[in-house]
């Protein structure tokens, strides 16, 4: 009866083989980024910081909107649209001013959003972006780092949340069409306005106190400054 010896050299290679092939010694897959995930962790700080800001943001009912968010300011109430990025691409950081419609991608114009908010997720950085100045390209960069100074054209947004406590624009009262006057100057109310000679005279403006907060945006504030408070805690 033969017996076969392994030669040791042969042993030692399949030892080898052997180890490499161990659950111990395997490479864990690739993760690839939840990009849903991420970007609902960038809406959540969006209402963290906006709130902080004392702004009331509201959440459209569904999906079918093409913003995230209605912000309101007090003046006037902003189509907001969410964007976040946490991967560094040629020396800055991109966003999509685009959206996906029955599979098809479209540009954000005026008429869709008024304000991009992008958050790059690194560096806890915000820009606040009017749909007007949106480029010709689907590509939105930001240089915050100051790379390429002569490219940086969206750093002026950089943190700009003043811009949603801009004053809408008023009309021209010279352009406005007179009030009519339905007064009829024999009644005892209308002989009060007028003076002696039928000509109306100032009325004066009683100054109207502040009104005051209701329950709802007591406790939106309270519950503003916990989330606040939390989420530097946790930084």
């Amino acid at each position: 009866m033969k017996t076969s010896v392994l030669k040791p050299k042969l042993a030692s290679v399949c030892i080898l083989h052997a180890n490499s092939d161990s659950p111990q010694n395997r490479k864990p897959p690739a993760r690839h980024p939840n990009t849903k995930r991420i970007g609902e962790l960038a809406e959540a700080a969006f209402v963290v910081k906006a709130a902080g800001l004392g702004f009331a943001v509201s959440k459209p009912w569904g999906d079918s909107e093409r913003y995230d968010f209605i912000l309101d300011s007090g003046p006037r109430t902003w189509r907001v649209q969410i964007k976040c990025t946490e991967s560094p691409n040629n020396r800055g950081y991109q966003v999509q001013s685009t959206y996906t419609d029955r599979k098809q991608k479209g540009h954000y114009t005026p008429a869709d959003i008024d304000v991009l908010v992008a958050y790059i997720l690194p560096l806890d950085l915000w820009y606040v972006i009017p749909a007007q100045a949106f480029p010709a390209s689907a590509s939105i960069r930001f240089y915050p780092e100051g790379n390429i100074s002569r490219r940086a054209r969206f750093e002026q947004y950089r943190e700009a949340w003043h811009f949603f406590q801009e004053q809408p624009p008023q009309a021209d009262p010279s352009n406005a069409d007179p009030p009519l006057d339905t007064c009829h100057p024999e009644r005892s109310e209308c002989s009060a306005k007028r003076g002696t000679h039928g000509v109306e005279g100032p009325l004066p403006s009683p100054e109207q106190p502040a009104a005051p907060q209701s329950p709802m945006e007591r406790m939106m504030t309270q519950w503003a400054q916990r989330v606040t408070a939390l989420y530097n805690r946790k930084r």
